[in-house]
């Protein structure tokens, strides 16, 4: 009966969680807001967000363009109509592989190691020190992240799509033999400003769950070494379902409220 009654429990820690998580965002957002967090802090963690992660994001981005651009380009020569090409990968980079890749990397690459380090400190005892020495973890430690994520991740989508790009017009002039002034030309007919405003707004979004998820669950950790792991895993993991299905939720809602409004926003 116990074993039942704990399984019944654990069904529902991810509630738990998530209202720890809102809790941790609200809190480092009014300490971000009152300039109330360690400035030493954030540049450090804007460099491991932007710098460190950047050849990744670009090796990444740019694969994914040749890949697509050229499953792509098979498609639209077989029935004659490689002019489009630069339509397709323009509309597929700018609006959904850019933040989503971006998003992705970030969080494997900075959000576990992110929760690995917080739950280190915790299990070590050092997050108890700095309660001490009457330091509050989410001036010190939440709102740095959070703030150097919510920049730099913007900034990384941006570079992701101009690399994306750029590996799908290398292969639009060798496969399909596509002019350059022809891809490009395509490619700015179809992505406008509000294009790019989704884009940035799903980054911004993005980088906030990446930071947010990756220091609560540090800060819950529990276990020791054993413990640790596991916050890097459920991190890792919780990062990019989040942003998996919010990506989907601002979509769907983009779109929407876009077709009510205005028809042609779908085009």
């Amino acid at each position: 009966m116990e074993a039942i009654s704990k399984l019944g429990k654990e069904q529902f820690v991810w509630l738990i969680e998530l209202g720890e998580s809102f809790k941790n965002f609200v809190l480092a957002i009014y300490c971000i807001l009152r300039g109330d967090f360690s400035k030493k802090e954030f540049i450090e963690q804007a460099s491991k967000f932007g710098f460190d992660t950047l050849p990744v994001v670009a090796v990444v981005t740019f694969f994914i363009g040749l890949a697509l651009t050229l499953q792509i380009s098979r498609q639209l020569m077989g029935i004659g109509n490689t002019s489009s090409l630069g339509t397709s990968v323009g509309i597929s980079i700018v609006r959904e592989i850019g933040p989503v890749v971006a998003g992705v990397m970030i969080a494997a690459r900075v959000g576990g190691a992110m929760a690995a380090e917080i739950a280190t400190m915790n299990v070590t005892e050092q997050i108890d020190a700095l309660k001490m020495m009457k330091q509050d973890p989410i001036k010190f430690l939440v709102a740095p992240r959070l703030l150097a994520s919510m920049i730099m991740t913007p900034l990384l989508t941006v570079f992701a799509i101009y690399i994306g790009s750029f590996g799908g017009l290398i292969i639009a002039i060798i496969y399909a033999s596509l002019d350059p002034y022809m891809f490009f030309d395509a490619f700015r007919t179809v992505v406008g400003n509000k294009d790019i405003i989704m884009a940035l707004f799903k980054a911004f979004v993005n980088g906030s769950i990446v930071a947010t998820l990756s220091c609560t669950y540090g800060l819950g950790t529990t276990g020791g070494a054993e413990g640790v792991g596991q916050t890097t895993t459920k991190a890792v993991v919780g990062a990019m379902l989040g942003i998996f299905l919010i990506n989907f939720l601002i979509t769907h809602s983009v779109y929407s409220v876009g077709k009510v409004l205005d028809p042609a926003f779908v085009k």
